[in-house]
């Protein structure tokens, strides 16, 4: 039998067995002071009642002979008081005097004695009566009960109680320790030697001793038993962990010895079996590591910091190649803080840094080309500013050179106008009625007016352009003058549609509407730009609607004033609908118009449409679908208008 390396049954039957004992006495304890305290009481009342009752009859009886004057009768009275060994003192005195009419006390000897004043005693009851006779007061009497024999009454008390303390201490005590030994240490005992086999690994397949265990012994038995096979099953885990790892785990001491390794260890280092390792390497640093200072180094910092984790290092393998190796290792410590041994783990990293190596020779020539390359992007990106800055150069020559063209060419254009007019009125006038009875000058005449009239259209169809060409320079090249004011919307709008109507008048199989929203607030424009902008859409909705109506719409939408212009044309394709807005953009065949029937144009109109709305931060787009017509959309930002600000913008 394997006997308890600690006294633990000993000392944990001993423990239970005095705490017990000492809950018990302290029980007891008190009950007996509860019992103490009773008798005390108990004692007094009896020796208070007591007095009661003999002062009540001494006044009863000493009130003939106190009448009388009978002071040898008094006395005989209190004699026969004094025989009681409870009282100490008895007093009568006259009424109206404050003297010792008669009187008896207690000697040393507790003898009964005279008494001529009133007698100063300690630790006494005192009851005192009226002597009364015939309603008439006579004097009083007090008794005097001394606490003595309570007391020695009281001690005999308290010695039985202590008595019985003891008695049922001891017999609680035994009985405890046979139920102790029988139930607790004894299972206890035969737990600790199951425990202490088990330490020293001799029990570990053993099944524990539950045979007359009952209660929280039995659960502590199957809870030891539970407790024993997880350990077992996590011994052969770790077990299995070990053996089985695809690292190497390892232990070694500080010399240099191996006290335990793996054989993933030791076949990283060329070596067939744990043990054939463990018995050829016999000093670590020498045969291990590939310099012996890189060991030094680390057992330094281990005695410092406790852990290295993560140090890459060179090792030595059996055959004398050198492989890379991550090592995580630390140091185990006893109680005191001394340092026992080191244990870790071991990969072969020689994959991983050779892969670095090549990574890091690929990452610098990278580095040199994208370097390179950077360069030649700088260079690229000097000689695109180059041309950037030739191309604005170019464009301020281009939008110069358009309004000097532009400029030079209305002043001719204007003459010509002038003169075809003059022309048209004067053949008119004083020719072609020459030709009336001719069929011939006829049609000649009517030719000629003819030519004139398409001299006179084209002329002004390019002033329109002229002007266009000029409108959208001054814009581009921010030389724009714009006449801003406070102007009534809805009267603006009237006047563009008025100045419309002509274009709808030529097409009388086109209806045109208007819904305008009333109350529509005011805004801070160029009256003539928002007219060119809304003279312009009417006249493409006019120009590209053959029949149906064109409509005009209105209103106030959140914080913009929105107006839509929508025809019933061909409409325009989806790729079409940002195009229209640039500059020189006509519809080609195949957006609203069939090949041949292209409608005359400058391309420029919705061009400058856009830039005038862009200039008031609002936006211009289309929408349309081909066979479905088309809606031109136009926002522009309500204004904040102060209360003084009038319409003229003052």
């Amino acid at each position: 039998m394997i006997p308890a390396r600690f006294p633990l049954t000993r000392s944990v039957g001993g423990a239970v067995l005095l705490t017990l004992v000492c809950v018990n006495t302290v029980l007891l304890a008190a009950f007996g002071l509860l019992d103490y305290a009773g008798e005390k009481h108990r004692y007094e009342a009896e020796l208070r009642y007591d007095l009661m009752v003999e002062a009540d009859q001494l006044a009863a009886n000493l009130a003939t002979p106190l009448w009388v004057l009978d002071k040898e009768h008094v006395r005989r009275h209190l004699d026969g008081i004094m025989q009681n060994e409870r009282v100490a003192a008895v007093v009568v005195t006259e009424a109206g005097s404050p003297a010792v009419y008669v009187g008896r006390t207690r000697d040393r000897t507790w003898r009964p004695s005279p008494v001529t004043e009133h007698p100063a005693l300690d630790g006494v009851i005192v009851e005192k009566r009226p002597i009364r006779h015939l309603d008439t007061d006579l004097g009083t009497v007090e008794i005097f009960a001394t606490r003595q024999f309570v007391d020695q009454d009281l001690e005999g008390s308290f010695a039985r109680i202590l008595l019985r303390i003891l008695g049922l201490n001891a017999c609680l005590a035994l009985v405890l320790a046979l139920v102790l030994r029988w139930r607790v240490i004894g299972p206890l005992a035969r737990l600790e030697r199951y425990a202490a086999r088990v330490s020293l690994g001799d029990g570990t397949g053993e099944t524990p001793p539950l045979d007359g265990l009952r209660w929280e012994m039995a659960s502590l038995g199957r809870t030891m038993e539970e407790m024993v096979n997880r350990l077992s099953s996590a011994q052969r885990k770790y077990r299995d962990i070990f053996e089985h790892a695809t690292e190497g785990i390892f232990q070694t001491t500080f010399d240099g010895r191996i006290l335990s390794a793996n054989a993933a260890m030791a076949h990283m280092l060329g070596y067939d079996t744990p043990q054939e390792f463990m018995e050829t390497v016999t000093d670590v640093g020498r045969q291990l590591f590939h310099s012996p200072d890189e060991r030094r180094r680390m057992l330094t910092r281990l005695l410092s910091e406790d852990s290295v984790p993560g140090l890459q290092l060179r090792f030595l393998r059996r055959d004398g190649q050198t492989i890379w190796v991550l090592l995580n290792i630390r140091l185990v410590r006893d109680g005191k803080g001394n340092p026992l041994y080191t244990e870790g783990t071991l990969t072969d990293v020689t994959a991983r840094v050779r892969a670095e190596r090549r990574l890091e020779i690929l990452n610098r020539h990278l580095r040199e080309a994208v370097k390179e390359r950077t360069r030649r992007l700088a260079e690229k990106a000097a000689e695109l500013e180059a041309a950037n800055l030739r191309l604005q150069e170019l464009d301020r020559l281009k939008s110069g050179f358009l309004a000097t063209v532009s400029h030079d060419l209305r002043t001719p254009l204007t003459s010509i106008m002038g003169f075809a007019k003059l022309i048209t009125r004067d053949f008119t006038k004083f020719f072609k009625p020459f030709a009336s009875g001719h069929e011939r000058l006829t049609r000649q005449a009517d030719r000629i007016a003819a030519n004139l009239g398409i001299i006179e259209s084209e002329g002004e169809r390019l002033t329109r352009l002229v002007n266009d060409f000029l409108d959208l320079s001054k814009i581009e090249s921010g030389r724009a003058q714009w006449r801003d004011a406070t102007v009534d919307t809805a009267a603006l709008i009237l006047r563009a549609t008025e100045a419309s109507s002509a274009d709808f008048a030529a097409k009388p199989e086109v209806a045109f509407t208007m819904d305008v929203a009333p109350d529509l607030p005011p805004l801070r424009i160029d009256p003539d730009r928002l007219t060119q902008v809304l003279v312009n859409l009417l006249g493409n909705a006019a120009k590209f609607t053959d029949q149906g109506h064109v409509r005009l719409r209105a209103g106030v939408a959140g914080p913009v004033l929105r107006v839509e212009v929508t025809d019933t044309g061909q409409g325009i394709p989806r790729e079409s609908l940002e195009k229209i807005f640039d500059k020189f953009h006509q519809a080609q065949a195949g957006d609203t118009v069939q090949e041949g029937q292209r409608r005359k144009g400058t391309g420029l109109g919705l061009a400058i449409c856009r830039q005038i709305v862009g200039h008031y931060q609002g936006r211009i787009w289309a929408e349309s679908e081909l066979g479905r017509g088309s809606t031109f959309l136009m926002e522009l930002p309500l204004p904040h208008l102060s209360p003084g600000e009038n319409e003229d913008g003052e």
